[in-house]
């Protein structure tokens, strides 16, 4: 009071007193000096118990404090923006994510630092806080001064003032970069191949659709591409599977720039991959492409300090000419590769529908072939071969049959270029072996003129290994001795390259098996093959036999052939003999035997067996001759 009194000024000041119960309590004061005519006469007071208020204002600075540190301490970026987009506030994990010190951040906006493509994006979901006061979410990627990308799970929430109007927007950033980053890694997973990176199967169903229907829309066709490496396997038993997966990479990267950025190139797995091509206006130029495309995976590789080639097969089918689903399109592609792959290594085929029709019947005729032998249905028949001299059978050459129940009876050009593919014919081939050598058994023997029965031998069983062993094995069981059968071989064989097949026939010379090349001059046919290989029988193919009479350069040819055979003491079998008139110029030209529909047709073996029976010899009738 007297201070008041002394300074004549007014006083404020916050007091403590006790109660009766001695309490502490506080006290707001405020005291002002009374004046009279300009002196101070005395003292007006007032004091109020402020008691709670203290108490409340203690609470909340420990809030506040408390709020502070939780801000501060936040792993989240936190900013506070007014409607300019200038920021009044900042923590800690804000500038140290953005790469900057907080003081250069404070009444910057986003566009001046970090900036970027992202900020269009930020400024109009912070524009619509604004203008609705309803809180957004959303994500956004962007990438910091430090040039490092991020995702963050952005919230904005309004701030009002109080009149209820927005004044600032509090931006919660939470990083979810390595969320991100694992879910764009499922997706890849769920949409691509591991291996290659390329879209994997569902992807490119998705994208197939899409391209169909996009050209539904603009009267477009769509191509789908089916390529598929040759002899792939070849490098993985060689090399092994890291070499294998090395050299699908590298087909995978030149098939993807052979195309257009917007084609799609997939993998469907293995060495098996899809092209899609939309916006296709010129079919002709699907040509040039699969050209282009061929010669692409055709160049050497590098593969783990080696050079390899490569090359694949391509099958093609079109939107909407061949269909118009997109599974469709994917059978109709898989039916023309295998086409393309019959006509050998770097070949392409489109689709058409006879194509679909030869598949299915190679389907059929694939699923009958696998239980042909245990159902019984196989049979051997048996052609005669006659002695041009004497008229007698001194041979027959073992034809296989298939009777189907299914296909009925199915041509050998039907079902034995299958059975090469699929490599059933090792199996087929011992079964007509091991019957062929029981025939020949049943119909040689003491007092019995011999009878030669000629087997054929597929490539095939010749690239595996154990046919001697088979042979040998077979002859034992059968009770056949070696000279009773001659080994039928095509001209393809004679050119092996690493002298196996030479070994090998001439083991089989060297048991007293002859051997015979078929379909002789339709091949590879050479001299030396004649000289160098253990041969002792021609068979001239039937379509020089048969041009006899109408074609006077292959009868020259026929008489080179038996000329030919005469130097190197060959015997000669001329095939599909069925005239007179080709009897009568293969008598005259001094071959040796004939076989065909002229003397007999192929004969089960009941009906042979009853022939050699009979011992008569196989004449043509005098009207005929």
């Amino acid at each position: 009071d007297q201070a008041v009194l002394a300074a004549g000024q007014s006083k404020y000041a916050v007091v403590p007193y006790p109660d009766a119960q001695g309490r502490r309590h506080w006290m707001e004061s405020w005291k002002t000096p009374l004046l009279e005519e300009g002196r101070v006469v005395g003292i007006i007071g007032y004091g109020r118990d402020i008691g709670d208020r203290q108490q409340l204002d203690q609470t909340l600075s420990v809030r506040e404090q408390h709020y502070r540190t939780l801000v501060e301490q936040s792993a989240d970026m936190i900013a506070r923006y007014d409607r300019e987009g200038r920021r009044l506030y900042v923590n800690s994990a804000f500038a140290a994510l953005v790469g900057v010190e907080m003081e250069r951040l404070h009444g910057t906006t986003p566009s001046q630092i970090p900036g970027g493509d992202h900020i269009p994006l930020l400024r109009r979901h912070m524009e619509t806080v604004f203008s609705t006061g309803e809180p957004l979410e959303f994500e956004l990627d962007w990438t910091n001064l430090g040039n490092r990308p991020l995702t963050s799970l952005v919230r904005f929430t309004p701030e009002f003032d109080g009149e209820g109007r927005v004044a600032s927007v509090l931006g919660q950033y939470r990083d979810i970069t390595e969320l991100q980053a694992s879910r764009r890694k499922l997706h890849r997973l769920a949409f691509h191949d591991e291996l290659t990176g390329l879209p994997n199967r569902a992807l490119l169903q998705d994208r197939l659709r899409q391209a169909i229907t996009d050209a539904m829309w603009h009267k477009r066709s769509v191509c789908v591409m089916m390529v598929d490496l040759d002899k792939f396997k070849a490098v993985n038993d060689a090399m092994g599977h890291a070499a294998g997966d090395e050299l699908l990479r590298a087909v995978a990267h030149r098939l993807s720039e052979s195309v257009r950025a917007y084609d799609t190139v997939a993998r469907l797995g293995g060495d098996e991959f899809i092209i899609v091509m939309p916006e296709v206006r010129d079919g002709a130029d699907l040509g040039r492409i699969a050209n282009k495309i061929l010669r692409a995976v055709d160049q050497p590789y590098q593969i783990q300090g080696h050079e390899i080639y490569a090359t694949c097969c391509i099958g093609i089918a079109l939107y909407p000419n061949d269909g118009g689903d997109g599974g469709d399109l994917l059978k109709y592609a898989d039916t023309a590769l295998y086409l393309a792959k019959q006509e050998g290594r770097g070949a392409f085929r489109f689709y058409s529908k006879t194509l679909t029709a030869s598949a299915m019947d190679r389907l059929m005729i694939e699923s009958g072939l696998r239980h042909a032998l245990a159902r019984d249905e196989m049979e051997l028949h048996f052609q005669p071969q006659i002695d041009f001299a004497s008229g007698a059978v001194v041979g027959s050459e073992a034809l296989l049959r298939w009777h189907s129940p299914l296909l009925g009876q199915v041509p050998p050009d039907r079902f034995i270029p299958v059975a090469e593919d699929t490599g059933m014919i090792i199996e087929l081939g011992a079964w007509v072996l091991r019957q062929a050598c029981q025939a020949a058994s049943a119909w040689n023997g003491p007092g019995r003129p011999r009878h030669k029965v000629a087997i054929n031998l597929s490539s095939r069983q010749f690239q595996r290994p154990g046919l001697l062993e088979t042979v040998t094995a077979t002859l034992e069981a059968t009770g056949c001795r070696p000279g009773w059968i001659e080994l039928e071989i095509t001209e393809s064989l004679l050119l092996d390259r690493d002298g196996r097949v030479a070994d090998l026939l001439a083991a089989f010379r060297a048991m007293g098996i002859t051997i015979a090349v078929d379909d002789f001059g339709t091949g590879y046919s050479a001299l030396n093959y004649l000289a160098d290989f253990a041969i002792d029988t021609l068979k001239i193919d039937k379509s020089f036999i048969q041009a006899l009479g109408t074609d006077r350069r292959r009868a020259e040819l026929v008489k080179a052939i038996l000329s030919i055979a005469g130097c190197f003491h060959q015997m000669v079998v001329a095939e599909g003999v069925e005239t007179a008139e080709q009897v009568r110029f293969l008598r005259e030209n001094n071959c040796h035997f004939a076989q065909g529909w002229f003397y007999s047709k192929a004969l089960p073996h009941a009906a042979m067996t009853a022939l050699l029976t009979e011992r008569a010899p196989l004449r043509p009738a005098p009207s005929e001759a």
